[in-house]
């Protein structure tokens, strides 16, 4: 794994990561869906990952490692626009701090 942007605004730096995890939950028209598909990037208080669900700012996940038995809820916190680079990649932040996905930030 390889550092990403380390911006000067951003809370915690960033980790490349290509992590296979297990996201739920329910769409704002009231569907429940279950998506496999996969971490981009980790932080200490969240992560990006890549969908093809239409998840909108403000929605709460779960989130599971493919491999692994505890899940964590999330809360999106942004969404790439359709005609940009970040097409279908959404940013999620811990809706309580824990280390499910692996990756030991120093304090």
């Amino acid at each position: 794994m390889s550092s990403a942007n380390n911006s000067p605004w951003r809370r915690s730096s960033r980790v490349q990561a290509r992590l296979p995890v297990v996201i739920s939950g329910t769409l704002e028209d009231g569907r429940a869906f279950r998506e496999k598909t996969h971490v981009l990037t980790v932080s200490k208080f969240g992560a990006r990952l890549k969908t093809e669900l239409p998840l909108t700012p403000g929605m709460e996940i779960m989130l599971k490692p493919l491999e692994g038995k505890q899940s964590s809820r999330f809360r999106v916190v942004w969404a790439g626009g359709a005609d940009s680079a970040h097409s279908g990649e959404v940013g999620i932040e811990y809706v309580k701090v824990s280390s499910l996905l692996g990756v030991a930030f120093p304090e």
